[in-house]
């Protein structure tokens, strides 16, 4: 008596695997995509914070109270690729500085801010996947009858 698997059986264990594969590998595409967002949240969150306690700092100090503007820091264009971790590029901005927002690990977004007296928009640009299609987190602040007003963060082609 010989024992062993016949071609059919074979070949139905490979068309198993082949539709495994092809749920499979298109799902954690997306979650490793969606865990390098969270870099781009989280930046936000930080910058928009900052941005705030500028304005109650200039609030204080003069009778010309604004939010910072920065501009887009790095100043290469997103890639797929990280920006490699460069503090120093963030101190020698004068804006940056003002605002003390410094990112000190390699990181995805590139992240600018544009502010005047009475509004502020916080934002973050990547290019996760490498297509030069763009993925875009921005969250905007208003001052309203002496209160600042914040939106929820907004999301352009998260995943894009």
């Amino acid at each position: 008596m010989q024992r062993g698997f016949t071609l059919v059986e074979l070949m139905i264990v490979v068309v198993i695997l082949g539709i495994l594969s092809a749920v499979a590998i298109p799902a954690f595409s997306r979650y490793v995509k969606r865990s390098k967002t969270t870099e781009a949240t989280g930046g936000i969150a930080s910058m928009y914070r900052l941005q705030l306690a500028y304005y109650e700092n200039t609030q204080e100090r003069s009778a010309s109270t604004t939010f910072a503007t920065c501009p887009a820091m790095p100043t290469a264009a997103p890639t797929a690729s990280k920006y490699p971790s460069n503090v120093v590029m963030w101190m020698a901005s004068s804006e940056w500085n003002t605002l003390g927002f410094v990112i000190d690990h390699p990181h995805y977004y590139q992240y600018a801010t544009d502010g005047s007296n009475t509004a502020v928009v916080v934002r973050a640009v990547g290019d996760i996947d490498g297509d030069n299609s763009r993925s875009t987190f921005s969250r905007a602040g208003v001052m309203n009858s002496g209160e600042i007003q914040g939106a929820q963060i907004n999301v352009v082609s998260e995943l894009e």
